[in-house]
């Protein structure tokens, strides 16, 4: 099995959902980081937060940091998220057996700090597990925050880097629990996680 394995596809398909049942009690172990849609009390979306890897067991005790916030009458994005907290996490990632990036391919790609501690992790020997955002996602986030060439080439980039790279599977889910990457998903954390 191949030391990075990062799922792509369409949002809602259940890419995360496959990553966090594969990885199930040894997401206490991983380095890296999670994002996570956040919706009030009648479901509608506020926004998404940057919170630890492990954070995926239990957000409750980990600090949050809002990068996208949907809650006025236009979409914000915070760069300092990713500039900061984003690039300390890909940093700390080193100390931990493995790494969850959950996701990359979004607007964090045109803050060079960010693209260089990725491009670091990437060229380490670390395991990664994690989530691409697919082409139609990266278009829609173009589209909404008026981004520019410069976005689409550089998440082109990302995606042909990882698609070229030896030690690398793009795996693109087909369907909510789609089982074989979900099969694929157990086999690297079986193989590349404690316990």
């Amino acid at each position: 099995m191949k030391k990075r394995l990062f799922l792509t596809g369409p949002s809602g398909v259940g890419k995360t959902t496959i990553i966090r049942q594969a990885l199930g009690d040894s997401l206490a172990y991983a380095g890296g980081f999670v994002t996570e849609r956040v919706l009030d009390e009648q479901g509608k979306l506020l926004g998404y937060d940057l919170l630890p890897a492990a954070a995926a067991l239990s957000g409750q005790a980990y600090q949050r940091w809002r990068f996208l916030d949907y809650s006025g009458p236009k979409a914000e994005k915070d760069n300092e998220v990713f500039r900061n907290q984003g690039v300390r996490l890909l940093q700390e990632a080193e100390y931990y057996p493995f790494v969850l990036l959950d996701e990359i391919g979004g607007f964090e790609m045109l803050i060079p700090q960010f693209r260089n501690a990725l491009a670091e992790l990437l060229n380490s020997n670390l395991p990664i597990i994690g989530v691409l955002k697919g082409p139609e996602n990266a278009a829609d986030i173009k589209s909404r925050f008026s981004l520019g060439d410069k976005f689409s080439l550089l998440t082109d980039n990302l995606r042909s880097v990882l698609s070229r790279d030896g030690d690398t599977v793009l795996l693109q889910v087909k369907g909510h629990g789609d089982p074989a990457a979900s099969r694929i998903a157990r086999a690297w954390a079986e193989e590349y996680t404690p316990g």
